[in-house]
């Protein structure tokens, strides 16, 4: 039988009464603390695997209005970001955390069609300067709604809408587990005595527990009168070996294609 989820509770409570209360603060504690990204670093969700990457070109390709840029939003390393600048003329990463920015930077030398900018878009009218500056354009994010409260979902999701305009396409991906947060540890191989080191590297920093976005989700936060939803469904993003040394694990996920609406 496997054992009660709260039994995990003690561990993390002595990683959550030395967090920072802010989720700016913790994200930028977290990268601070990074020094190897990749297959073989130490990012939980930086995993390079070919099968997200082909599913995701796939959708871009198939919905992104093509001569408008690209907004990479929660772009951490920037490994999605380049990604989309070898498709798209223009693209901008952003991030709530410097330190990933600098990490963003250091990454892609050498790539002249995207820059990366220090921006929290769960606060009201943090996208204001990037809309005055490019336009309306696409916008990508990649496992970053999960990890807001409500409220700053609410506003990220205005903030993005104002960035679209009236032809960018919207394109996100969440992770969807069914249960609370502490289901969510234990899908990712958490004990009561032990955390997997690249989860571990998240709580110690003290972001937000991840929980479930999903189709019910979706419609909370892009109703039918605002957002019309071109394409959505279950799909799967990749993280770190948490279990073996070597195999990828596959984490339940959820897309969805929007535009605005009016």
């Amino acid at each position: 039988m496997a054992f009660p989820k709260y039994f995990l509770l003690p561990q993390l409570l002595s990683y959550a009464v030395r967090a920072p209360r802010d989720p700016a603060k913790a994200w930028d504690r977290f990268w601070s603390g990074i020094r190897r990204t990749g297959h073989h670093g130490e990012v939980l969700w930086d995993t390079e695997d070919a099968r997200e990457i082909e599913e995701v070109t796939r959708r871009v390709s198939s919905h992104f209005i093509p001569d408008l840029p690209v907004i990479d939003i929660g772009c951490g390393n920037g490994r999605f970001t380049r990604l989309l600048a070898a498709r798209f003329s223009k693209v901008v990463g952003l991030d709530v955390s410097s330190h990933a920015i600098e990490k963003a930077h250091a990454e892609s030398v050498g790539i002249t069609n995207l820059s990366f900018h220090v921006a929290d878009v769960s606060m009201p009218y943090a996208l204001r300067w990037i809309t005055d500056e490019l336009g309306e354009a696409n916008v990508f994010m990649r496992g970053v709604l999960h990890v807001l409260d409500p409220q700053r979902r609410a506003v990220a999701v205005e903030n993005m809408r104002g960035a679209l305009g009236p032809r960018g396409v919207l394109y996100l991906s969440e992770s969807s587990i069914d249960g609370d947060p502490l289901d969510h540890m234990v899908l990712q191989g958490a004990t009561p005595t032990y955390l997997p080191e690249p989860v571990r590297k998240v709580v110690a920093a003290g972001v937000r527990p991840p929980s479930r976005f999903g189709d019910a989700e979706v419609r909370e936060y892009f109703p039918g009168a605002a957002w019309e939803i071109l394409e959505s469904g279950p799909t799967v993003m990749y993280t770190l070996p948490l279990r073996t040394p070597d195999e990828i694990e596959a984490l339940p996920s959820y897309f969805a294609v929007a535009r605005r609406r009016g």
